[in-house]
């Protein structure tokens, strides 16, 4: 099949890229960055190169900015498939306007292109935390109207509302990634979001406990111990995507989700085993005690994800079970030795 790919040169494009050129799909990926273009050519074997093909183009501009006769290009080429996967991942609310921009105005664009080339299917990759503050969800659209944690995911789920509404020019679905993590086979990150900057910041920590010597036991880390944490390797999102191409049913949301997620203390209860450093003291996020400076420093910038810390989120994903049937793959078994794996890892120092 010949696929249009946005995102690809992200943590979850970069990987299903690969999947795609490696099963013999060709892809057209459009980036608007150059030297990422680049990396992302040169990270594929040279016999699968010629299977990817550089779109110039920028999802926040109409038609993501790409020329008349590219259009014309990919309209002769048929394109099959087109999967959304760029988006603006920020939780800081004074960039609400950029993360609308992108999130929900270059999906708006995407979808107009894909309308424009005659696509047949459109797989938005959102995010499972367009419920906002509730703490069950089902594989359906969620109001807009709830209340939101964050602008990035009322972006995404106003985004989603809009892809159905395009339901009448091609097959919709909806793919919605819980906490994405490394590689469950091979331990490799290529980000520092979320888990992996708190594995990171641990490490940091721990080699500054090395140098001081004396440093006391009980360092406070500001986390809920009993909330679950919905934890997804990106190898399992990779392949619920692109198992997508052959099972996926059309109009459907699927929740790629982990459904006997780890609690904060054993996660890091792990981490600290596996990083040799048990100077952790986890307290509420709510705790109204004192903590020193250093305290402070560490879990200052981490406050942002205090509200996924402090309440359990369970998804529904039946049919995301069905799909994976139908492909003949099993469900996610995210067990201890995958997680040694992924907190072994090397992240990359910057998002991709």
């Amino acid at each position: 099949m010949n696929i249009l790919l946005t995102g690809a040169t992200g943590f979850v494009g970069k990987q299903l890229t690969k999947r795609l050129v490696e099963t013999g799909h060709h892809v057209y990926a459009i980036i608007r960055n150059e030297k990422k273009a680049e990396k992302l050519l040169s990270s594929l074997p040279s016999n699968l190169r010629g299977r990817l093909s550089i779109v110039e183009g920028d999802v926040t501009q109409p038609k993501v900015g790409i020329t008349s006769s590219l259009i014309e290009e990919l309209l002769y080429n048929k394109i099959d498939t087109v999967y959304h996967i760029a988006a603006y991942l920020s939780f800081d609310e004074t960039e609400k306007q950029r993360t609308f921009q992108v999130n929900y105005e270059g999906t708006k664009n995407i979808l107009e292109l894909a309308k424009q080339i005659k696509v047949k299917n459109f797989f938005h990759v959102s995010t499972a935390y367009t419920l906002g503050k509730n703490v069950y969800a089902n594989e359906r659209l969620n109001p807009v109207e709830n209340r939101f944690v964050n602008s990035y995911e009322e972006s995404k789920c106003h985004a989603e509302h809009l892809v159905f509404e395009y339901n009448e020019f091609f097959h919709v679905n909806i793919f919605r990634p819980a906490i994405i993590i490394g590689d469950s086979n091979t331990g490799e990150a290529e980000t520092t979001f979320a888990l992996h900057g708190i594995i990171r910041s641990f490490k940091l920590l721990k080699r500054m406990k090395d140098r001081k010597g004396d440093w006391k036991q009980g360092f406070k880390f500001l986390c809920n111990k009993e909330t679950k944490q919905n934890l997804v390797p990106i190898d399992y999102v990779v392949t619920v995507l692109h198992a997508a191409l052959s099972s996926a049913q059309n109009n459907k949301i699927y929740h790629i989700t982990n459904s006997n997620p780890p609690t904060n203390q054993k996660l890091f209860e792990l981490i600290q085993e596996i990083i040799g450093f048990d100077g952790i003291e986890m307290v509420p996020t709510n705790y109204t005690g004192q903590l020193t400076k250093e305290e402070q420093k560490f879990n200052q910038p981490i406050n942002v994800f205090y509200q996924y810390w402090e309440n359990t989120v369970t998804f529904d994903d039946s049919n995301t079970r069905e799909l994976l049937s139908a492909a003949n793959i099993s469900p996610l078994n995210l067990d201890q030795d995958a997680l040694k794996k992924i907190i072994l890892g090397n992240p990359a120092e910057q998002p991709a």
